[in-house]
C-alpha cells in the first residue's frame, strides 16, 4: 500500500445555520481514519456543538474508521444532537447494527 492511501479519504466542512457538516468521502480505514479525526478535532476547536457526518459518499468503514466515530461521539458527550450521520450507506448502517451502535448515531 501506498502513503496516498491516507489521502483516499476527503472531508469537507461547511456550517448549515447551527450544524457544521462534515462530508466524508472516501473510505474510511486504519489508512484514513486520522484524516477524520483531524476534521473533527478543527470543527471542535473551532467552537462547533452540532456535528453531521455527510457519509453518503462512503463505501467500505473499517474499525479504525468506527474507532473515529466512537471517539467523536465521546468528545461531543452524551448529548444526542451533538453528533448526527447524514445519507449512510446500507453497509454503514449495519455495520452500526451489527456493532450495537445503532442508538449513539442517530441520523440527521
Amino acid at each position: 500500500m501506498t502513503d496516498d492511501a491516507a489521502t483516499d479519504l476527503s472531508v469537507d466542512l461547511t456550517e448549515e445555520g447551527d450544524l457544521t457538516i462534515l462530508t466524508v468521502r472516501g473510505e474510511l480505514d486504519a489508512y484514513s481514519a486520522p484524516t477524520l479525526d483531524e476534521a473533527l478535532d478543527r470543527a471542535l476547536s473551532d467552537g462547533a456543538h452540532q456535528l453531521v457526518l455527510d457519509l453518503s459518499e462512503v463505501g467500505f468503514i473499517d474499525s479504525s474508521g468506527l474507532r473515529s466515530m466512537i471517539r467523536a461521539r465521546k468528545q461531543v458527550g452524551d448529548v444526542p444532537e451533538a453528533l448526527r450521520i447524514r445519507n449512510p450507506q446500507p453497509a454503514t448502517v449495519r455495520l452500526l447494527d451489527i456493532t450495537g451502535l445503532t442508538d449513539h448515531f442517530p441520523l440527521a
